[in-house]
């Protein structure tokens, strides 16, 4: 300011520039994709996923294609659980709700969550029930902006541009937003950086079965470094974020 779980840091990632100041805060984000996990949500599951968040210092955490069953007493619901074993805000966005269950991201954060707004890509062609939960962060020295999407796998190139164009527009100034933006984003450079976002870079291996993050490319974010760890539940990544005061 996301052990019985085995896992080891597999990737590790510093900026090549010396950090010229200290930033006022470092925060340790992660974010995980639920969309390959297909056994059933059970409460030892995200009791361990709390036990990682813990030891890895985690403040805040993505985490993109939930499913829930709002009413079903024989489900583990996983926003609540989590926010009861971590004692955490979250922010909940729908992308699907079909014969009781609801399907979505969100964002958890050990800070308080000023707002949340979550953005559709109904007019998209490829798109089915795809989304991207922004959620407004109170952290400290300001706001940080978290993103946590599931954009359409089939989309093409001009749709993801598309999308991120959507999901850009709500921060119109951007010099001045420390916003990271997570999820299974476009592979293309060109779309990263025409909406000002620096990427942190993964590792081969765990490209594709990891959630990308992009950040700020601005004064207000400095990257640190960056790994993955192993769960039950999927392949969590990592970032420290220093934090600098907007001039």
């Amino acid at each position: 300011m996301v052990l019985v779980f085995l896992g080891c840091p597999s990737v590790s990632q510093k900026d090549e520039k010396e950090i010229a100041r200290k930033p006022e805060i470092i925060l340790h984000i992660a974010s995980l994709n639920l969309g390959n996990f297909n056994k059933r949500i059970e409460q030892k599951y995200i009791v361990e996923l709390s036990k990682v968040i813990k030891r890895e210092q985690v403040e805040v955490l993505a985490v993109q294609v939930i499913s829930r069953y709002p009413g079903v007493a024989t489900r583990v619901d996983f926003v609540d659980e989590l926010s009861a074993q971590t004692d955490w805000r979250n922010a909940f966005g729908e992308m699907m709700n079909i014969s009781g269950r609801q399907t979505g991201n969100a964002v958890f954060s050990s800070y308080p969550i000023l707002s949340q707004h979550n953005q559709t890509f109904d007019h998209l062609k490829t798109a089915s029930f795809e989304a991207a939960l922004q959620a407004t962060i109170d952290a400290g020295v300001h706001s940080l902006v978290v993103v946590s999407v599931q954009m359409p796998p089939k989309a093409t190139a001009e749709e993801e541009a598309q999308c991120m164009r959507l999901i850009a527009a709500s921060n119109p100034d951007g010099s001045n937003q420390t916003t990271v933006i997570t999820g299974n984003l476009p592979s293309s450079e060109a779309v990263r950086t025409s909406n000002s976002f620096t990427e942190v870079l993964q590792s081969e291996s765990d490209r594709g079965t990891t959630p990308s993050v992009w950040y700020s490319a601005n004064t207000s974010f400095q990257l640190i470094a960056s790994h993955t760890v192993e769960t039950e539940l999927g392949k969590l990544i990592i970032a420290q974020l220093g934090l600098f005061r907007q001039k």
